[in-house]
């Protein structure tokens, strides 16, 4: 699924077919503004390649792109176009950037405190939104460890119980291996005795 497809569902589920019916009660159809996208904290800005998929119809500007470190209060973009539209994307937009921002934030302060050591992410992501988490990994400064369950083989604590040991899932794991172009990783935990 593509990112303009996903900004589509959540889109659907803020504002339904019905429309936003506050925005059409209150806000002459053919009006236009500009309205200006500021920092709320210090940080990574990250969601700017994406909101312009979103906001595609609309004029937009921008003074930073995706990885840059913004101030509190800073002014790094504006949209101009008609009212409806922009009050409609707003709520999208906003948790977009701001999940995005927070999520580069911070892996920006682990890839930093880390170095030289990598952060890699996890499968682990909210639903809908893998290929989003792992983009914005990348915009903080993270790798990305693996797409999915398809394109390596990590065998795990479940994994190596359901085998019968570390043993019989490493034997199991050659003959597959053989066949496939594959990477493997084992995750093993270390007990004190």
């Amino acid at each position: 699924m593509m990112l303009g497809a996903k900004w589509q569902i959540h889109a659907t589920e803020t504002v339904p077919i019905v429309g936003d019916v506050t925005c059409m009660a209150t806000i002459l159809d053919d009006m236009e503004v500009e309205a200006h996208f500021f920092a709320k904290e210090d940080g990574i800005i990250a969601g700017i390649a994406l909101t312009e998929t979103i906001l595609m119809k609309l004029s937009v500007e921008w003074s930073q792109k995706d990885g840059d470190y913004v101030h509190k209060g800073l002014k790094f973009g504006k949209v101009h176009g008609r009212a409806h539209n922009i009050v409609r994307a707003e709520r999208v937009v906003l948790n977009f950037m701001q999940r995005m921002g927070g999520i580069a934030t911070q892996t920006k302060a682990m890839a930093d405190a880390a170095h030289p050591a990598l952060i890699l992410e996890t499968t682990k992501t909210a639903p809908v939104l893998c290929l989003v988490d792992k983009w914005v990994v990348l915009i903080g400064g993270g790798r990305n460890h693996r797409m999915g369950l398809f394109d390596m083989v990590l065998i795990k604590d479940n994994h190596i119980s359901i085998a019968g040991g570390v043993t019989n899932a490493l034997k199991s794991m050659d003959s597959y291996l053989e066949k496939r172009n594959l990477r493997m990783e084992v995750e093993l935990k270390l007990l004190n005795t």
